[in-house]
């Protein structure tokens, strides 16, 4: 495997990272919002304090799989011969990714959801 083939991802996960601290941030806002009349919204704010955990660990999985792109660049480029080790690292890092996909998707479809039960709320 050649050294910048993992190394090349990483536009595309900064891409994930960046949008998932805009939504970190927009849900921040919300939840400021919706708990100056906390008694009003209790469930939704529960809701979307889950949301929060869930955004959160996808950028946990977002930053260890950069993490392990970067790594196996180096060690492609340190380690020429071995092969094993990269693609392992690199596929781990795979899986890490696609898991943080999934959470946002997840993220995603509850949101939706959160968002029709607060409207019907107003």
């Amino acid at each position: 495997m050649e050294w910048y083939v993992p190394i090349t991802i990483l536009p595309g996960v900064s891409l994930l990272i960046l949008s998932t601290v805009n939504l970190i941030i927009s849900l921040n806002e919300e939840l400021k919002q919706l708990n100056k009349e906390r008694k009003l919204y209790v469930e939704i704010i529960e809701l979307k304090l889950k949301q929060l955990e869930v955004l959160s660990y996808s950028m946990i999985a977002l930053y260890i799989a950069t993490f392990l792109m970067v790594l196996t660049g180096i060690l492609a480029g340190i380690l020429d011969g071995n092969l094993f080790i990269t693609t392992s690292i690199l596929l781990i890092g795979i899986l890490v990714l696609s898991f943080a996909i999934i959470l946002l998707i997840r993220y995603s479809i509850k949101s939706l959801l959160i968002r029709q039960k607060h409207l019907k709320i107003n």
